[in-house]
């Protein structure tokens, strides 16, 4: 067992690049990968970054359930909207695909979407929203999942948390960035709580049976309580039409697949929005304008994304805090794979082990 430590960005990008590479993932695939797992990290989401969705997304490779290397069509198009067929492939590395597509597309039309379906797990929303906002346009992103929420007065889960974001350029590399899911807390936080023995605060899940809960280890099969009560749910829904419904796949709203079925197909759907500025208008002074008012408001207030990028600028010079538990199923994963492990201090600097015909 290794004790905690920092890991540099650049490293945790090395370390998954390779190990999807390793795995039959396509070098440029890998990178996007790679891109949107260290964002993941960097920004305060560890549940969606490299120690959790990695090893997630290589299990899921050695059962079958995601493809490495999909064969990614173009199902429809018309002038500023394209529908992709994933393949069933990685749903960060196709989600990357479809909003840079959309992005090219807003700069010929102003405004373009396109449309994924039967991809996997596609993780934070919030990266797809800012690569958008990286190239001067207001990003939107959303994803359907696997059912968790019950209807009003129901006891069946019919739809997903549907992750989704927002965000727009500031000035420098500020940004408003509105990054969230439409429980009160999402499966990745519960996961948290569980692996820390923790329980869960009162009001955010309940049990098969439509039960309050506390215990974390409930939601694979509990119910997830929307925000707002009837309003969450009826936001879930609305996400729902723009992703599954609007992809047109076989599987949509409770039909879609767990990520931790890692010999499942998922049938995940995704929608990518870019809105680029009219010529003349300056959106990122715009911007930074809305987030120095609401910054100005109160000694705590904020706008959504500020405390983001803050942590981001600190993540990149001085790298994230791995607990041990991360480094070892790291470590693990590294030498499954035949690929140099991270360099942590204090770990002894190992040689990747080979496995036959390499």
């Amino acid at each position: 067992m290794t004790s905690g430590a920092t890991v540099a960005l650049d490293d945790l990008h090395r370390l998954a690049t390779d190990v999807l590479e390793e795995v039959g993932m396509p070098a440029e695939h890998a990178g996007w990968t790679a891109d949107g797992l260290v964002w993941a990290d960097a920004h305060g989401l560890p549940a969606h970054g490299v120690a959790t969705k990695l090893v997630q997304c290589v299990h899921r490779i050695r059962a079958g359930g995601t493809v490495a290397d999909p064969d990614v069509r173009v199902l429809g198009q018309r002038t500023a909207h394209e529908l992709l067929d994933a393949g069933h492939g990685w749903g960060q590395a196709v989600g990357t695909m479809a909003m840079l597509r959309a992005v090219e597309m807003a700069g010929q039309h102003g405004l373009a979407a396109v449309s994924v379906r039967d991809a996997t797990s596609a993780a934070a929303m919030g990266y797809f929203a800012d690569l958008a906002a990286d190239r001067g346009c207001i990003g939107l992103a959303a994803t359907n999942g696997p059912a968790l929420i019950a209807a009003p007065g129901g006891r069946r889960r019919v739809v997903g948390n549907q992750g989704h974001a927002l965000a727009a350029p500031g000035e420098g590399d500020q940004r408003l960035l509105y990054d969230t899911a439409t429980t009160t807390m999402s499966t990745g936080e519960m996961d948290g709580y569980h692996e820390r023995g923790e329980s869960l605060p009162p009001g955010v899940l309940r049990d098969a049976d439509g039960d309050p809960t506390t215990d974390p280890a409930q939601w694979t099969t509990g119910l997830l309580e929307p925000i707002g009560g009837h309003r969450g749910f009826g936001l879930s829904l609305a996400l729902e039409v723009l992703t599954g419904v609007l992809a047109g796949g076989d599987r949509f709203g409770a039909d879609v697949g767990l990520p931790t079925r890692h010999d499942e197909s998922q049938g995940v759907s995704l929608f990518m929005l870019a809105i680029a500025p009219v010529p003349g208008q300056d959106l990122a002074a715009r911007v930074q304008q809305l987030i120095t008012v609401v910054g100005a408001s109160g000694e705590d207030a904020r706008a959504p994304g500020v405390n983001a990028v803050r942590r981001a600028r600190h993540a990149r010079e001085h790298g994230v805090e791995y607990s041990s538990g991360q480094l070892d199923r790291l470590g693990d994963l590294a030498a499954s794979c035949g690929v140099a492990p991270l360099p942590v201090r204090g770990r002894p600097a190992l040689s990747p082990s080979r496995r036959p015909g390499r």
